[in-house]
């Protein structure tokens, strides 16, 4: 996802130009789309660099922390990003004159997600786990876990 902003380095500061992203899918680092990025940017010029700022809307492949089922998750967000030749630590670097947006796009997905990743709120999580925990041969710990957890009784013990 690459932009090339030679043109706007060449007007003065305050101009702006508006790009609409469309069939994008860049390879993320830990994150699966399964579903292309759209959306809009605006590139405004700035003295010290470029402002880069966005909504974007695409569907992530997660998986649920409960139940283990793998599911898509709709993202929509919007962002503000400042870009820079000679960054500091809130800005990103650009070179050569384009921006790549995808270094952008992965930490703006990956703060977007909650933090407890649920396929739905009412996930039962797995089915088998209290049957499988609350046998003789299981670590008594698990089998008082179980118990809690899905409300079964341990046989032969109190």
């Amino acid at each position: 996802m690459r932009i090339n902003v030679r043109d706007i380095l060449a007007e003065s500061v305050g101009y702006s130009r508006a790009y609409k992203i469309s069939g994008e899918r860049p390879h993320l680092e830990g994150l699966e789309l399964t579903q292309d990025i759209e959306g809009e940017i605006t590139i405004s010029r700035l003295d010290t660099g470029l402002l880069i700022r966005g909504r974007i809307n695409t569907v992530i492949q997660l998986e649920c922390h409960r139940c283990l089922s793998t599911f898509d998750h709709p993202i929509s967000l919007n962002f503000s990003q400042l870009f820079a030749t000679d960054p500091s630590d809130d800005e990103l670097r650009f070179d050569d004159e384009t921006v790549d947006l995808a270094p952008l796009m992965e930490q703006e997905i990956t703060l977007a997600l909650p933090i407890k990743i649920l396929c739905r709120p009412d996930c039962e999580g797995i089915k088998e786990a209290a049957g499988k925990y609350t046998n003789e041969q299981t670590d008594r710990r698990l089998q008082n876990q179980a118990r809690i957890t899905k409300g079964t009784q341990i046989r032969g013990r109190t």
